[in-house]
């Protein structure tokens, strides 16, 4: 196929030329339509006659009247220009925010602590875009981005992905949660973690974000790293702690969200021991207006973490801003 030949193919001008010309039977007219010269329509209806092989007009003196053949087509043409409109109109929508959806997925804690914060104000900014929040670990987080069901997540890694990139968005560091009334509720400062050893360690199942960090870390004691007794429902825990049956080791953030919120909570030390956690996306996908917009309601939400004891909000280097 030569370069003129190409030239000629069927575009969606060359349909709009077509369909102006049949609404009007003028070129004449139709060029005032289409804010084209006479000469230029004429040349666009002899592109489009040559590419198909075929006449769409009979011209007399007068006027131009479809032939069988443009007839035909006609109603087609038309289909095609309104189906392309639409999709203009609505990819405009899409760049102005005016329509359009977020799928984020987040861990308890960030969803409780952060992301319903953020949400409600981008609801009020953005009314009409939907808005799908997914509650899930770490794992089913990047699981969840990586399949395409949202668009960003928040979450500690819990693997390294070369599929995923990471925002590190604040650290949170880990503590001991117990029942206001037990001893270590009386501290005014840190706890070790060695002063753990003779209490029941009630921990989190191994598919929780939480403890796969603690089951990896060296240097903490085995009953930390491997608890007898796991449970994966954070109720579940505030009752046990509450009547008794042992401590708990969790974030800072963790540890504030309701039903735990209401029992004691101190850091540990000897080591410091803290999860970052971050806006996850896919690698070299860039997000769409509407989750970008949400990125930056969670943004201006951020700071407010900082009213938790041990948690850390992380500030952006400037050339990360730019």
């Amino acid at each position: 196929m030569n370069d003129n030949q190409q030239g000629k193919r069927v575009s969606i001008r060359h349909l709009r030329a077509f369909v102006a010309v049949a609404d009007h039977r003028s070129l004449t007219r139709a060029s005032e339509a289409l804010f084209v010269t006479q000469s230029a329509l004429s040349l666009t209806i002899q592109h489009l006659e040559s590419d198909l092989g075929l006449a769409m007009f009979d011209r007399s003196t007068r006027r131009l009247d479809l032939t069988g053949a443009g007839n035909e087509f006609l109603p087609t043409a038309r289909r095609l220009l309104q189906d392309f409109d639409a999709s203009v109109s609505e990819m405009r929508a899409l760049g102005k925010r005016e329509r359009g959806r977020v799928g984020i997925a987040a861990v308890p804690s960030v969803m409780a602590l952060l992301l319903s914060e953020a949400s409600a104000e981008f609801i009020e900014s953005l009314p009409g875009i939907d808005l799908y929040l997914r509650e899930d670990n770490s794992e089913g987080v990047q699981q969840r981005i990586l399949s395409g069901d949202v668009d960003f997540g928040i979450c500690s890694p819990w693997e390294p992905d070369v599929q995923l990139a990471i925002e590190p968005l604040f650290e949170d560091t880990y503590g001991v949660v117990t029942a206001p009334d037990h001893p270590f509720a009386r501290h005014t400062s840190e706890i070790a973690w060695d002063q753990l050893e003779h209490h029941r360690i009630i921990g989190f199942s191994a598919d929780l974000g939480m403890q796969h960090q603690l089951s990896q870390t060296p240097g903490l004691s085995q009953q930390v790293r491997e608890p007898r007794y796991r449970v994966s429902n954070t109720s579940t825990i505030a009752t046990l702690l509450t009547r008794g049956a042992g401590v708990s080791v969790m974030s800072a953030l963790a540890a504030q969200r309701a039903p735990l919120d209401s029992l004691s909570f101190r850091l540990l030390k000897e080591p410091t021991l803290s999860r970052t956690v971050g806006l996850l996306t896919r690698s070299g996908r860039s997000l769409s207006p509407a989750a970008a917009a949400m990125v930056v309601e969670l943004r201006k939400a951020l700071p407010a973490l900082e009213r938790f004891l041990g948690v850390r909000v992380l500030k952006k280097m400037e050339n990360e801003k730019e």
